[in-house]
């Protein structure tokens, strides 16, 4: 089975919006209370050397107690934090709390809409979120990770047209031998340099970076049958796992990643990913052995 890397995630910010609520669960035939949902924490920082605030949706839960029957520290935690922390949502920007998260992690959200579409996008997941006096915090959200690459090259926009950003497809090994397919993205010049010449499919690589999840808004005009040409506004959110470090040369011995264990987390990964749209579409789904990199599951 394949092993859970390094994916370290932390954030010091601003308490932005509490969206958490209470819920239970069985377990062994018994009723489990939880607390989940998601806490937005504001983080200035610079993205490519331009200033952003970031808007950082953190994914929380915690049942009450453990399954040896302790009580669970991660919901104490997040009791603190529905009951006493003061976001800019409640409180406005001057009495909203600084908070600090030291042990969050990058995940995948994935699931299939009503059309058969795969959505998917990373997200920041935690379970403890610490409060801190103003003065000593240091807005920062950044990530440290260990994974496989499984493709990489410059993004194409929607006519074929190669952009100014670069992608790395991950193949990120999380806990229960399970894997992740996660896009990063490598924008300052050295960085794409670094990456597309060192490198290569197949690698186990470090790379650390910078969150991106923001919004920005497009202006774009829309021509009519007859008459004049219309403008209009569009936000797009953004949620990018921005590269800027990482080893030139990739792990070796213990710390490289098998790559009969990548592909058959892959192959499970991608059977996995048949049954949710199964299940959404109500459509049996054949499913496939993952012979490879290139097969990433889509």
């Amino acid at each position: 089975m394949i092993a859970q890397t390094e994916n370290k995630v932390r954030i010091e910010g601003i308490l932005s919006e509490i969206n958490i609520t209470p819920r239970s669960f069985k377990r062994d035939n018994n009723t489990v209370n939880a607390l989940s949902g998601i806490v937005t924490i504001r983080v200035n920082q610079p993205i490519n050397g331009v200033d952003t605030e970031l808007e950082i949706p953190v994914h929380v839960f915690a049942a009450e107690f453990t399954t040896k029957g302790a009580v669970n520290p991660a919901y104490e935690s997040l009791t603190r934090v529905m009951n006493e922390y003061v976001s800019i949502a409640a409180g406005g920007l001057a009495n909203a709390d600084c908070v600090r998260i030291t042990s969050a992690q990058v995940s995948m959200n994935e699931y299939y809409n009503q059309s058969g579409a795969l959505v998917s996008f990373p997200r920041i997941t935690a379970s403890f979120i610490n409060k801190i006096k103003r003065d000593e915090c240091k807005p920062e959200a950044t990530f440290s990770t260990t994974f496989v690459v499984g493709s990489k090259g410059y993004e194409t926009d929607s006519d074929g047209v190669e952009t100014d950003k670069y992608k790395i497809t991950a193949i990120l090994p999380q806990y229960g031998g399970k894997v992740d397919v996660i896009p990063f993205v490598a924008l300052n010049r050295g960085v794409i340099d670094a990456v597309s010449n060192y490198w290569n499919v197949g690698d186990t690589v470090k790379a650390t970076g910078r969150l991106n999840f923001s919004s920005k808004t497009e202006t774009y005009t829309t021509k009519p049958d007859f008459g004049e040409p219309m403008e209009q506004t569009r936000t797009i959110s953004i949620s990018e796992l921005v590269i800027t470090g990482g080893s030139s040369t990739p792990l070796e011995g213990d710390f490289a990643i098998s790559s009969d264990d990548v592909s058959k987390a892959l192959a499970e990964r991608k059977a996995r990913l048949a049954e949710m749209k199964e299940k959404a579409m109500g459509v049996p789904q054949k499913t496939t052995t993952s012979k490879g990199f290139t097969d990433l599951g889509f």
